[in-house]
């Protein structure tokens, strides 16, 4: 595990998060009832990608066709977090950003949590407005 990614954590830890490290050392946790997970880029030791995975399940074309228009207003308004959304009709939203090699978390880690589940909200509120 990089620098990043044992930064990560120890202050996941710190904070009473309960992190674990799964078989290829990305970072598990639960923040708010949700299952996060801290992918760790062994060739970049800036990069910090925060997924909250698999939140919501595409049911048939339709609703793949407004998934998509929703993802695009979702990632348009929310800073930082947005919507992905795979090939199998999951729905994940993500948090990618470029940081400090030695970065303090406690100035942006709760915030970019915050933000992934903001993108994921908004997502689902406007899923099922109709």
């Amino acid at each position: 595990m990089n620098n990043i990614g044992r930064l990560c954590f120890n202050f996941l830890r710190s904070e009473g998060y309960l992190p674990q490290i799964n078989q290829v050392d990305d970072i598990i946790f639960k923040a708010e009832g949700n299952t996060f997970i801290v992918m760790i880029d062994e060739n970049d030791e800036q990069f910090l990608n925060l997924i909250l995975p698999n939140f919501y399940q595409i049911e048939g074309n339709l609703e793949l066709n407004k998934a998509f228009r929703v993802a695009n207003i979702v990632n348009q308004n929310v800073k930082v977090g947005k919507i992905i959304i795979s090939n199998n009709k999951h729905v994940w939203a993500i948090a990618e950003q470029f940081i400090d090699s030695t970065p303090d978390l406690e100035d942006f880690f709760k915030r970019t949590i915050r933000a992934v589940l903001r993108a994921a909200e908004d997502f689902q509120s406007k899923m099922d407005l109709g």
